[in-house]
């Protein structure tokens, strides 16, 4: 996959490089992306293609998803698609879910071609390079959300704060439905509470080192009980792959 280079300076890499994290507004990514509104349309509507979450130990039938993973190589703009395997975390940092082997369905190629990801995907990575001031192999992990506020209230952080023990983690806004809620909170190690974010508009993006905050997402409901409710995000996972 070939793709536009992103610049090396950003106004995110210079709030990350500086705090635990970085929040940016949909309108600037779009526009450094050159991603136009019928790019943004074409990428939300594979959130309709996502799968149950049959994995949930509170018992929850409101979170979707799919799950695929990358490679990035230093000094190559090419995305490798990893063979596909199930998803696993520790204890340790998913207390609700980890230590089991979650078999997810992969992304569709469709999905993982588009232009719109290709593009972002870049744009991260070079942005995380910048910070640790030199070019990185990465394994990037993508995961697809749709959290559904119909007959219940839907948690998009059921397990509460954390980190996903990961280099940096984000999570990118595709469609708020008809929803109240989904406030996002970000800590410090100590979990003293650093800011809180409502991501409201499409392509609005929350960065962090994970190994220096911690962070959950408040629960949604529905406004319009006539009307289905969810929160759609991609969560990805960026983790640098040490030199052997």
């Amino acid at each position: 996959m070939n793709t536009l280079i992103a610049p090396h300076s950003t106004r995110i890499t210079n709030e990350l490089g500086s705090n635990t994290y970085a929040y940016e507004k949909g309108q600037m990514l779009r526009e450094a992306l050159f991603i136009d509104d019928q790019d943004i349309a074409e990428f939300a509507s594979h959130w309709h293609q996502l799968k149950i979450d049959k994995y949930m130990n509170d018992g929850g039938r409101y979170r979707y998803r799919r799950y695929s993973q990358l490679i990035k190589l230093r000094h190559s703009n090419e995305l490798v698609l990893l063979p596909h395997e199930p998803y696993q975390q520790s204890m340790s940092v998913n207390s609700l879910n980890g230590g089991t082997l979650r078999y997810f369905e992969p992304m569709t190629d469709d999905f993982l071609t588009s232009p719109c990801l290709e593009r972002l995907l870049v744009f991260l990575a070079y942005c995380f390079d910048d910070i640790l001031g030199e070019a990185n192999d990465w394994n990037i992990k993508l995961h697809p959300y749709r959290i559904l506020a119909n007959d219940e209230a839907g948690q998009p952080t059921p397990e509460g704060l954390h980190r996903d023990g990961v280099t940096f983690i984000s999570s990118l806004l595709i469609a708020r439905h008809n929803i109240r809620g989904g406030t996002t909170t970000i800590t410090d190690n100590q979990c003293k509470k650093l800011e809180e974010i409502t991501m409201t508009d499409a392509w609005d993006i929350i960065i962090a080192n994970d190994a220096q905050s911690m962070h959950q997402v408040s629960e949604i409901t529905r406004e319009n009980v006539e009307f289905d409710a969810y929160r759609d995000v991609l969560v990805i996972a960026f983790t640098k792959i040490e030199d052997k």
